[in-house]
């Protein structure tokens, strides 16, 4: 199989693709400073809700590079409603933080640098909507089988094992002290599960930070860019994904195969930019992947490679 340029153009939204675009056009591998997300390879694989849902479970299943098979279960523990669309954001940022602080415990100070990071207000409706958004997390259990030709192995994870937040999130709150407590068994955070802290170690993906920036408000263009950036990372060879495969594990309760490759060659189009030896092409047979051309990679260092293949 040869993969040529992406050619055809799509009916995208020119505003936001540009916005991505300038990321390549100003830095180019610059854009790669150092800073990635470690972001949780289930999360890649297999994508939360785009909109509300009154499910309270919902499974995907996804097959890996290597031809072994992963299912991903999403199931709320608590009252109120599942993850959906810019939560994952939230959930990379909380993960990453957790990784690169070599502690489950992320205080809710350390929480709110997602605002900054995400280049968004400080104000109380962001501040509202980000609480809001950790009450939906907070109860979110994932379970992960994967299967092999000669076995399989399961494991059922609350992401969050423990969380205290405040009631008020109210600025007056915050002037007297109730962000700034230090970990202790009054402080403000989340605390992330035990077993679902060693799966993000074992398999996690390093992300550049300005995707996660730049698709913040796009939830299905993340989730497709994120998952072009494993799958071409973990490729061996070059291979073909059915679209009914990638409609199992990503797509939400439909099963028009041209939508799900219109915005597939949208993620490959918005990627290029920034990376432009990304083979990758949305066929009417499926997505053709493959290393990409000259082993360029967009976090370089074969070490990265050998731990997502």
């Amino acid at each position: 199989m040869s993969l040529p340029p992406h050619r055809r153009r799509q009916n995208l939204s020119p505003h936001f693709d540009q916005r991505v675009i300038d990321l390549a056009t100003s830095q180019h591998f610059e854009l790669v400073s150092g800073e990635v997300y470690q972001v949780a390879q289930a999360l890649i694989l297999c994508g939360l809700p785009y909109q509300p849902t009154s499910k309270s479970k919902i499974t995907r299943q996804a097959i890996l590079a290597n031809g072994n098979r992963v299912s991903v279960t999403f199931s709320t523990a608590l009252e109120g409603s599942m993850p959906f669309g810019s939560d994952r954001s939230l959930l990379h940022f909380l993960l990453d933080k957790a990784v690169k602080m070599k502690s489950r415990f992320v205080n809710w100070e350390t929480a709110t640098e997602f605002l900054l990071a995400m280049r968004m207000a400080q104000g109380g409706k962001n501040r509202r909507d980000l609480r809001e958004r950790f009450i939906r997390l907070r109860g979110l259990t994932i379970g992960v089988e994967r299967r092999t030709a000669v076995a399989s192995e399961a494991e059922i994870m609350p992401v969050i094992r423990r969380s205290r937040l405040p009631t008020s999130l109210e600025r007056r709150a915050e002037r007297y002290g109730q962000h700034r407590l230090q970990l202790d068994e009054e402080a403000y955070g989340i605390e992330i599960d035990e077993v679902f802290f060693e799966e993000l170690i074992r398999h996690h993906v390093p992300i550049p930070e300005e995707l996660i920036q730049a698709t913040r408000r796009q939830s299905q263009l993340q989730d497709h860019v994120l998952f072009l950036c494993w799958r071409c990372y973990a490729a061996q060879n070059e291979s073909l994904i059915p679209w009914e495969y990638l409609r199992q594990q990503l797509w939400q309760d439909d099963t028009n195969e041209w939508r799900i490759r219109e915005r597939f060659a949208r993620a490959i189009r918005v990627l290029r930019a920034i990376w432009p030896q990304l083979r990758a092409e949305a066929t009417t047979k499926g997505l053709c992947v493959a290393p990409p051309d000259r082993s360029v990679y967009l976090t370089p260092g074969a070490a990265i490679r050998r731990r997502l293949s």
